[in-house]
């Protein structure tokens, strides 16, 4: 039997495959949103970042004019005016914006070796003279009287006609005068400041209103008596209800004259310090000034 098991040929059975336990799905694990967590674990702490934007060419460098500009626009105004011979914007101190054109006449013209500009700030046109040898930067003289001139009410303007800007000081020591429709600076360009335009030409838009309150007429007849002060009409009983003086000044010149010529200027420029300084300073003017308000804003009303 063994025998013939022998003899059969062997069929070999192949053995058969491991199992192999399937895989579990993969599972994404949670977001770990704890930057600390994140890190400690391996995990980026950061949010991958956006591909940069391409960079925008640098600005070109400013030229000199350009950061005159930024510096000084009323000097730079000026020089543009002057070197241009055209109409330039200038914003005055107070933010409004005007056309400014400015010529140099030829030298000579006035005689000697003074300068000469024809200046004109919108519809209205005066001279600025600045005498041979006067200690006077031009750009800033002519960029502040500008300033002044163009915060001054429009239908006033006409009242100024020359700027003059003397090389010597003033033999009675004043910082400046003003009549005939000129205001003349003394000692260079050092007196050229706002609050002294301001009372200069306060003194000519006193004449100016005191005229026109006159008429015709009456001011013909009040020239062949002598001009009257140049005050608007009622000034001096406004200042006398008033019952007091704007400083030591105006003070000692009523004392001595007898007459609120130097009151009224000196009201005029304060006034003009009040409106640029604001509601508040307005009103701690007119509490001081009460008469001389009602005049002053019947003249020039603050804005609304």
């Amino acid at each position: 039997m063994l025998t013939k098991l022998l003899s059969r040929p062997l069929t070999l059975v192949p053995a058969p495959k491991p199992v192999v336990p399937a895989k579990p799905p993969a599972v994404t694990p949670a977001r770990i949103q704890n930057t600390a967590v994140r890190a400690f674990q391996g995990a980026s702490g950061f949010e991958p970042l956006p591909l940069p934007k391409p960079l925008l060419p640098p600005p070109p460098p400013l030229s000199p004019g350009d950061l005159g500009k930024l510096i000084n626009p009323r000097g730079a105004a000026v020089d543009e005016a002057l070197e241009t011979g055209n109409a330039v914007p200038f914003t005055n101190t107070d933010g409004k914006t005007e056309q400014v054109s400015i010529t140099q006449l030829p030298p000579g013209f006035a005689g000697g070796g003074d300068d000469v500009y024809v200046v004109s700030v919108g519809n209205d046109r005066f001279t600025v003279r600045v005498e041979e040898g006067a200690d006077v930067d031009t750009e800033d003289v002519l960029a502040q009287v500008i300033d002044s001139y163009s915060e001054t009410p429009e239908d006033l303007r006409g009242s100024l006609e020359r700027v003059v800007i003397k090389k010597d000081p003033d033999p009675d020591n004043a910082a400046a005068r003003a009549g005939d429709g000129t205001i003349t600076f003394y000692d260079g360009g050092k007196n050229v400041t706002d609050d002294i335009f301001h009372h200069e030409i306060g003194h000519l838009i006193g004449r100016q209103v005191e005229d026109a309150n006159d008429g015709i007429l009456s001011g013909f007849f009040e020239k062949l008596r002598g001009e009257p002060p140049p005050i608007p009409d009622g000034w001096a009983e406004a200042a006398a209800a008033d019952g007091n003086h704007l400083n030591d000044y105006t003070e000692d010149s009523f004392n001595e004259s007898g007459v609120y010529t130097e009151d009224f200027a000196e009201a005029w420029s304060e006034y003009m310090r009040a409106l640029d300084g604001g509601p508040e300073a307005l009103a701690a003017f007119e509490q001081l000034y009460p008469e001389r308000s009602e005049i002053l804003e019947d003249i020039y009303p603050p804005p609304a």
